[in-house]
Parts: structure tokens; C-alpha cells; sequence
């Protein structure tokens, strides 16, 4: 019995996984509430899951303290930009009198009856603004945690991810919405939700960061290079 849970064995390592990724996600929770911290959040979790749980290497806690330190200035200028998208969609959306009462399509139908044809095309160009800011934001922070570029280069990079890897992108954004629909049903989901959407994202993530990542230099330890 003790060789079956024992730290090498198949279990003992399943459940050391397991552990890792609830701390890492209760981590990025209480270090995402002042929101604007968020992306700074999300690039520590990001690279201490891919590094750590993913390759076992180094101790997860404190890779996670040191990326967030580390990229803390240019993460929070990329949470400002997506705050501030999203603060120019509700603007604009608030501006031609829509509401949070008008969120959904009925919402749209009886209260915008004399003209629904052209609140119903808002309603979807606003939608799919709120796709692809989305599927930007799965990108930019696994971005940043890897590559060091300034800000502008960082969002141009992900954007051209973004495209060339679409499978990817929408992929990336169900698994994110289910589990938000999943927290929701289940609030205490918010323990394992965070750290099971960046683990079951970076499969596929890592696959397009590989494509723009150049070859180490001799010695270099690219433990990215192993995923």
C-alpha cells in the first residue's frame, strides 16, 4: 500500500499534480483581486504551471512569485489595454442605449422594437468584439511569460497567433467559458478552475509559441523545449 501512494508512484505523482494545481490556482486568485493585477496573475500561472507541474522543474511557488515580479509592470499595462477595450465597447454600447438588461436577444427584441434589425447587428458586432478581445487575452499573457518584447510586439505576436492558430484560439475559448459556466454552478470550482484552464490550455498554446521560439544557445536550460 505505501509503494502504491508512495511519491514516485504513478498515484503519488498524480495527486503531487493535483496539489500543485490547486495551490497555484488559489494563488492566482487572491493575487488577482485588485483585477489590475490579473495579468500579472495569469503570466506567473502561466509559466510556474508549464515549468513546474508540467516539466517539474523548480519549486512552483516560488517560480510563481518571481514571474510575477518580473513581469508585473508590462502585465498590468496589458490589463489596463484590455480594460480599457472593454470600457470603449460599454461606452459605445451605453451611448446608443443598451443596457445590462439588453444582454440578451430577447432582452434586444422587446426593448428595441422599432428597430431590432439594427440593434440585433449590435448586439453580434459587439459579440464578436468580445471574442476576439478573448481570444487576444489567451495569448498575450503565455506571450509574455515566455518572450521578452515590448508591449506593442507582445499583442502584434498574439494577434497573428491568434489567426494563424484560429483551431487553437477557439478551442482555448471553450474550455475557458465551460469552466466559467462550471464556476458558476459550482462557485468552489474557483479552487481548481484557474490552474485546469492554463494546464488544458497550454497543450495547445505551447504548440503555436514553439513555432516563433528560436533554437536555445548552447547551455541554455530550454525547458520549453521539452513540452
Amino acid at each position: 500500500m505505501g509503494g502504491l501512494f508512495s511519491a514516485d508512484s504513478i498515484i503519488g505523482k498524480t495527486l503531487t499534480k493535483i496539489g500543485e494545481l490547486v495551490i497555484l490556482s488559489i494563488l492566482w486568485f487572491f493575487t488577482s483581486l485588485p483585477v489590475i493585477t490579473i495579468g500579472a496573475s495569469t503570466t506567473a500561472l502561466y509559466y510556474s504551471m508549464t515549468k513546474c507541474v508540467r516539466r517539474g522543474r523548480g519549486y512552483f511557488v516560488k517560480e510563481y512569485f518571481k514571474a510575477w515580479k518580473r513581469n508585473f509592470v508590462k502585465a498590468t499595462f496589458l490589463t489596463l489595454f484590455f480594460l480599457i477595450c472593454l470600457l470603449g465597447l460599454w461606452t459605445v454600447l451605453n451611448s446608443l442605449g443598451f443596457t445590462l438588461e439588453d444582454i440578451s436577444l430577447n432582452g434586444i427584441e422587446s426593448a428595441y422594437k422599432d428597430n431590432a434589425s439594427s440593434a440585433m447587428g449590435t448586439y453580434y458586432a459587439a459579440g464578436a468584439y468580445l471574442l476576439i478581445l478573448g481570444a487576444l487575452f489567451c495569448y498575450v499573457f503565455p506571450v509574455l511569460s515566455r518572450f521578452d518584447l515590448k508591449l506593442i510586439n507582445i499583442i502584434f505576436l498574439s494577434f497573428v497567433m491568434m489567426i494563424r492558430f484560429l483551431h487553437y484560439s477557439i478551442s482555448v475559448l471553450v474550455i475557458l467559458v465551460a469552466l466559467a459556466c462550471l464556476v458558476m454552478r459550482l462557485p468552489l470550482f474557483i479552487m481548481f478552475a484557474p490552474g485546469l484552464w492554463v494546464l488544458l490550455s497550454s497543450f495547445l498554446l505551447e504548440k503555436a509559441i514553439r513555432k516563433y521560439t528560436p533554437e536555445p544557445e548552447e547551455g541554455e536550460d530550454a525547458w520549453w523545449m521539452e513540452l
